[in-house]
């Protein structure tokens, strides 16, 4: 008898043994599929199994698990074990097979949130060579194991899983059988985000859209701004600026078009501010060599740093200058990672700076590697950009700006501090040159993900994936209190949602361009737009 029919058989006798409650179904078999779906693109039958490779591309089984006890089995095969995050999907959870240092590695709600090492990969698994993965729940226990050994557990958990399957991640993976057995269900069909999608991933020739920037001009032009990832969805790499424009308030837009390419190095980060006075659009961008990735420059050890750069259009977003290098006066030399934005930044209204243009940034100090937050400014329509202030506590970085009521100004800051799942906000009386009062706003929670605020006549205005423990739930908020308290709020997306940036419309409708996909929160960037009164 063949290895494959052994292996075939073996499978079938563990299924056999497995309580005579459970359903049985059998996504794939002999390398080919029988109740498999596919998100991303469809996985290619080869002599060798069910194959795919590169991102966003997922083989799912198209039954879920209730509650009880249920035993998945797959045999598959990865063609490489370095630089990729192969892995076995729970819903937004991942068992991976590979990751950063070769490490096999458990994330996401299911195991706690944080990535967590389990171990050597070569220790476990050999590429190009077959082995068999097994997810086994009974009597609330999951074991997790490979070629029956038991990589990692988890306790204490009868919950449901919408959805099970396996994803190549920057590798090529080939599923030979994957089986299983349990309380099956019908996954529930798949939410749908309000609005339209601006960019679509895969779509002229970048493999991922990310980071979103938002704007409306004087002449009421929506301007929504991205990288274009030109490989793959790492931060580091070929990454490009792009622009498209809308005239209607966003029903339509305007081919997409470049602003910034740079080869093969990263130009990223936007953060787009309107001077109302001139009218001149900024565009604020972080720059660094394409094969520097965060770790080295935070190091020390890559070859270049990050740069901030500044660009501006003068008729309407059409045309933008070249941009210019400004880091010698944004930034410390005791900095190594730098970010501005990403988003918006704002032009103040009111009091002894009146005019000055904030844009919203972080940094990493070299040494002790301390996270924070801290603005740039202009005094001058941004023909120059000095130093402002920076977030009194550690452990937060990407942030935003809005002017309060009484001329202040609160710095909502992404949080590292995980004893508190919430944002992290600053103010500051003089025009972000120094900021007081660091604390936590319990009522903003999220996942450890960037965020927007914004103001609309009296009422502020806040966006961020709704959840304290993943990327999920896209939601806009309203504080008509100067952001003491969020009574009213709207779900844009219920799915996997990410990065967001807002502004308010030339018609006074608000609107959100924000990330989100049916798997993984970075498929597309989408444009919604909500009145105020649809915050309930």
């Amino acid at each position: 008898m063949s290895t494959t029919s052994l292996t075939a058989l073996a499978l079938a006798v563990l299924l056999a043994t497995h309580t005579a409650a459970a359903e049985r179904r059998v996504v794939v078999s002999g390398g080919r599929p029988e109740a498999a779906q596919y998100v991303g693109a469809a996985w290619s039958e080869t002599d060798g199994g069910l194959s795919a490779e590169g991102v966003g591309r997922f083989l799912y089984a198209d039954r879920g698990l209730g509650s009880g006890d249920f035993r998945i089995t797959a045999r598959l095969t990865l063609a490489r074990l370095e630089g990729t995050a192969a892995s076995f999907v729970l819903d937004g959870s991942h068992l991976g097979f590979d990751g950063r240092g070769k490490q096999l590695f458990a994330e996401g709600p299911l195991f706690g949130g944080a990535t967590r090492a389990l171990g050597a990969s070569e220790a476990w698994v050999r590429p190009g060579q077959p082995f068999t993965f097994e997810a086994i729940r009974q009597g609330g226990t999951t074991r997790f194991l490979v070629d029956g050994r038991e990589v990692t557990r988890r306790e204490h958990w009868d919950g449901p899983v919408a959805r099970t399957g396996f994803r190549p991640q920057r590798n090529r993976m080939t599923v030979q059988e994957f089986q299983m057995s349990g309380n099956l269900t019908v996954p529930p069909a798949a939410p749908k985000p309000l609005g339209t999608p601006v960019f679509i991933g895969g779509q002229f020739g970048y493999d991922t859209y990310r980071i979103p920037a938002l704007a409306v001009t004087n002449a009421g032009t929506v301007l929504a701004v991205c990288e274009g990832r030109r490989h793959s969805d790492s931060d580091s790499g070929d990454i490009d600026l792009l622009l498209r424009r809308s005239v209607d308030n966003g029903q339509t837009w305007a081919e997409q078009q470049v602003i910034w390419d740079d080869a093969g190095n990263t130009c990223g980060n936007p953060c787009l501010v309107v001077d109302r006075d001139t009218g001149v659009i900024w565009l604020l961008v972080t720059w660094n060599r394409g094969d520097d990735h965060e770790p080295r420059i935070i190091d020390q050890t890559s070859h270049d740093t990050r740069r901030v750069y500044v660009c501006h259009s003068e008729n309407d977003g059409l045309a933008w200058s070249k941009p210019s290098e400004i880091t010698a006066s944004t930034k410390l030399p005791a900095w190594t990672w730098y970010a501005t934005g990403p988003g918006s930044g704002i032009q103040l209204q009111h009091g002894a700076h009146r005019g000055r243009l904030v844009i919203p940034c972080d940094h990493i100090e070299a040494g002790t590697k301390r996270y924070l937050s801290h603005v740039i400014y202009s005094d001058d329509h941004g023909a120059t950009w000095q130093l402002g202030g920076t977030s009194p506590r550690d452990r937060v970085n990407e942030c935003e700006v809005v002017e309060l009521s009484d001329g202040r100004l609160m710095l909502n800051m992404r949080n590292y501090d995980r004893t508190k799942r919430s944002r992290q906000i600053a103010f500051s009386d003089d025009g972000g040159q120094t900021w007081r009062d660091q604390r936590f706003d319990a009522t903003l929670i999220e996942p450890i993900c960037q965020a927007a605020v914004d103001r609309c006549g009296d009422v502020l205005l806040f966006s961020n994936p709704a959840s304290a423990a993943e990327r999920i739930r896209l939601t806009v908020r309203a504080s008509f209190d100067d952001g003491s308290t969020w009574p009213r709020s709207h779900l844009l997306y219920a799915g996997p949602s990410g990065y967001s940036d807002l502004a308010v419309l030339a018609n006074g409708e608000i609107g959100c361009l924000y990330e989100c996909g049916v798997v993984r929160s970075t498929e597309d960037i989408v444009f919604a737009r909500l009145a105020l009164d649809e915050l309930q």
